[in-house]
């Protein structure tokens, strides 16, 4: 059920509670005061109905000295524990002091969307789609996505175990057009994390975009950082990137369960940030039953893009946490390169399922390598 604002404006009087909070909290009041601090917080309204933003904290503000509820109130992403889980709070930290320049332009509606993964058949000679063993990953095939999904078989939000925070570091892609080929049209490549969209038709996620247009023999490309809550609102660019930005994402719900999630989105190389709250217009609102870490073409109306001939996308860092750690005080994560059942690898075909076109591969616990092939990279793909 959505907040209304006066529960909103009540919630703002637990920020007192907050001062002693740390993100290994054990009592489930801290998880939702936190969640109401980012809630009351988030009060300037953007061009696009239903996603708010916060206020640019004073000049001197440190998020690596900041109380819980400060970070809160400027919308910076939680904070992983200094001593429990120091290599992850190392990351945090350093892309906390990399965001200099806070970002509150308009958000450009791209008319696509980053959609929920969509099922396809393997192609003749891939190997079979498989449920995951002790041994392994599982293998699915979708006609957008190209990834790795860590997930869990929760049906609705669960306070314990589902997924409320996944982070990633990555190079911005090059988009270009398939190798000696020009179609005329728009290609598009999408780097993003998120929780749901596996298993279920929601998506809260954040990321890059990498486009371009070929016609003529002449190409014009487009890149941005965006924001989106699928099915709700369509991709949502922010600030320009450039190709080969290391790129820098959180995907957040502290709270959890409710109409609002967060995305945090930075890029690292030009020292600009965005943060964001998107409320949920129909639906249940999160389930938290995945963590993705994909590589996509968007949607339209019509089917999909094609996808824009990326070549190579790095990933250095990503992993997900649930909220068990909470319950035993321990800093329980997830990661790509996990070989869970829980985990799946996913494979993107092309419109006909004939044929793979991107491959993900886990790179040691927490690095990703995608890389394009068969028609997206050397042409011929239908749109």
């Amino acid at each position: 059920m959505r907040r209304s604002i006066s529960s909103m404006v009540m919630a703002t009087a637990m920020v007192v509670l907050l001062f002693s909070f740390t993100i290994l909290a054990t009592a489930q009041i801290d998880r939702d005061a936190m969640g109401a601090v980012y809630d009351a917080s988030a009060t300037i309204e953007t061009n696009i109905v239903g996603v708010r933003t916060f206020h640019t904290p004073p000049q001197g503000f440190n998020p690596l000295n900041a109380s819980d509820s400060e970070l809160a109130s400027y919308g910076f992403p939680p904070r992983p524990s200094k001593d429990a889980d120091p290599k992850n709070y190392e990351k945090w930290a350093r892309a906390m002091t990399a965001a200099k320049v806070r970002w509150n332009g308009a958000l450009r509606d791209m008319g696509a969307y980053s959609m929920s993964g969509k099922l396809a058949k393997a192609p003749e000679g891939a190997a079979s789609a498989t449920d995951a063993t002790s041994a392994a990953p599982g293998t699915r095939y979708y006609t957008n996505w190209s990834g790795i999904a860590n997930t869990n078989k929760l049906t609705k939000w669960n306070k314990n175990t589902s997924f409320y925070y996944v982070i990633s570091s990555f190079n911005v892609p090059v988009a270009q057009p398939p190798f000696g080929t020009c179609d005329g049209g728009y290609d598009w490549e999408v780097s993003w994390n998120g929780i749901d969209g596996f298993s279920n038709g929601d998506v809260l996620q954040g990321g890059s975009s990498s486009q371009e247009h070929c016609s003529g023999g002449v190409v014009n490309t487009y890149y941005c950082g965006w924001v989106e809550w699928y099915p709700s609102y369509p991709i949502l660019c922010e600030f320009g990137v450039n190709p080969g930005d290391d790129f820098y994402v959180e995907t957040y719900d502290p709270s959890g369960g409710y109409s609002n999630g967060y995305v945090f989105i930075e890029d690292e190389t030009t020292l600009t940030y965005g943060t964001y709250t998107l409320s949920y217009i129909t639906g249940p609102a999160l389930v938290g039953n995945s963590a993705e870490y994909i590589v996509e073409r968007p949607g339209y109306s019509g089917g999909l893009y094609p996808l824009a001939n990326y070549v190579e996308d790095f990933w250095a860092n990503s992993y997900a946490v649930d909220f068990t750690q909470y319950n035993r005080g321990l800093p329980i994560t997830y990661y790509p390169g996990s070989t869970a059942t829980s985990t799946y690898l996913i494979n993107m075909v092309d419109d006909f399922d004939t044929q793979v076109i991107s491959i993900p591969a886990a790179q040691g616990k927490y690095g990703l390598f995608f890389y394009d092939t068969g028609c997206a990279y050397t042409g011929g793909c239908t749109p």
